[in-house]
């Protein structure tokens, strides 16, 4: 017990030093130093929000076909006695141009048996001309007896009353009155006959004359003449071969146009629709719809070396919107697409092949335009006058791929981040850089005419 005694007093001066040094530590003690951290800026690329003239535009993608396809059917029936030796796949072939002759023998038969059925009722009718005339020479005459035989008659009754006449006599002379009476009437009978005779001799006339006609007609259908310059795609004909009436011989596609149907999507057709007036589609007629919409088109083949352009018209929409693509069919046509042709050099734009075609709408001038990915959902980031982050809600209107067109939210000389920040904090301090090469191809997006917007 004593033992332990004297141990706690042993361990006591050590606790009261401790004591002691620690009071004189705190008593001593100096502040905690203070570190300045400054704040990093974030270095983005900027451009000023331009002011430019907006040509709304779509590169698309599309097969030539012609505008005219021409099946060479068989009119009539017969053997094929004759084909133009031209007259094989690939064949380019003139306008007017014979293609093949069918043996016309049964039609030629047609055409003069009407025509000679014709004179034949043509003869009646002058014959029944003939014998009205004669008729009402005829009748003048038969009155003029009737008339002396009424007088002679009138006179004979006269005389009878007194006795001078017998009775016999003026009977004899009543029933001549009589049967003179009944030459006239058979005379005017007659006369009156004439023209409904004529009109049905007429009417058969002019049935025949149809006949004629057809007979004629079929006989001009045993010859295939070319419809228009084109190109021959099949020929199904053999020289003595049988046609059928119904039988397609030949096959043919216009050279003189050639048309590309183009798939768009609608928010880019929007694009270059946006801002065309109303317009009544019931009231187009012959004015093309390209010209309503303000639309115009180029053809271009740029591939295996190759790099010509034809100029385009917008001919037509698509009757509908196809629901798995979501796009509408925008039919561009190219006149003489076989015009200027030089091997190896500027192809025909024959069909089947694979071109390009560019679609542009209205400029829209004094346009604020953006980069396309400049826009985040409704909203974009600017660099305020501090070089901090600010974000600002837009309105936008045309969208493309490579710019967008804002209507509202901006004004000219804005700083617009074009740098892609993850994450963007509104506020954070930049250090914007303008960035010249993006304001120039974004020139050149919008305007792709504008030459004085090079890259």
């Amino acid at each position: 017990m004593q033992k332990l005694q004297k141990r706690s007093w042993l361990i006591l001066p050590a606790i009261l030093i401790g004591i002691f040094i620690f009071f004189l530590l705190v008593k001593n003690k100096s502040e905690p130093e203070i570190i300045q951290v400054e704040e990093k800026s974030h270095a983005v690329r900027i451009i000023e929000v331009p002011r430019l003239t907006v040509m709304p535009m779509y590169h698309g993608h599309g097969n030539v076909a012609p505008s005219k396809v021409w099946k060479g059917v068989a009119q009539v029936s017969g053997k094929i006695i004759e084909i133009n030796p031209d007259l094989k796949n690939g064949a380019m072939i003139p306008v007017g141009t014979v293609l093949l002759k069918i043996d016309p023998s049964d039609y030629e038969l047609a055409v003069n048996q009407a025509q000679t059925t014709i004179e034949a009722t043509k003869a009646q009718l002058a014959d029944i001309a003939v014998r009205e005339k004669n008729s009402l020479a005829s009748i003048k005459i038969e009155e003029s007896a009737l008339k002396i035989g009424q007088a002679e008659l009138e006179r004979k009754r006269r005389l009878r009353s007194d006795g001078s006449v017998t009775a016999s006599d003026f009977e004899r002379e009543q029933r001549s009155v009589l049967a003179q009476q009944q030459s006239v009437q058979n005379l005017r009978n007659a006369i009156n006959l004439y023209p409904v005779e004529k009109q049905r001799l007429n009417a058969e006339v002019r049935h025949l004359q149809s006949q004629l006609a057809g007979a004629k007609l079929n006989l001009e259908r045993t010859t295939l003449v070319m419809p228009f310059n084109g190109r021959v795609v099949q020929s199904n004909t053999e020289i003595l071969q049988f046609a059928r009436q119904g039988d397609v011989l030949v096959t043919v596609d216009g050279i003189e146009k050639a048309e590309i149907e183009v798939q768009v999507p609608m928010g880019r057709m929007a694009g270059l629709l946006h801002g065309v007036p109303k317009i009544d589609i019931n009231s187009i007629g012959s004015q093309k719809i390209g010209e309503l919409l303000g639309l115009t088109a180029e053809v271009s083949l740029n591939r295996d070396g190759l790099d010509v352009s034809w100029p385009a018209k917008v001919v037509r929409i698509s009757e509908g919107m196809d629901p798995r693509t979501r796009t509408i069919g925008v039919i561009v046509e190219v006149l003489n697409p076989y015009l200027n042709t030089q091997p190896g050099i500027r192809p025909p734009l024959s069909k089947g092949l694979f071109v390009d075609v560019k679609i542009s709408g209205k400029p829209r001038p004094g346009k604020l335009v953006v980069p396309g990915d400049a826009l985040h959902e409704d909203k974009v980031y600017l660099v305020n006058s501090e070089n901090r982050m600010e974000f600002r809600k837009v309105s936008a209107g045309i969208k493309n791929s490579d710019y967008t067109v804002i209507e509202s939210g901006l004004i000219p000389g804005d700083k617009i981040v074009i740098s892609q920040l993850i994450p963007a904090i509104k506020g954070m301090l930049l250090l914007p850089m303008i960035d010249e090469e993006a304001l120039a191809l974004l020139k050149q997006a919008a305007n792709p005419l504008d030459k004085r917007s090079p890259l």
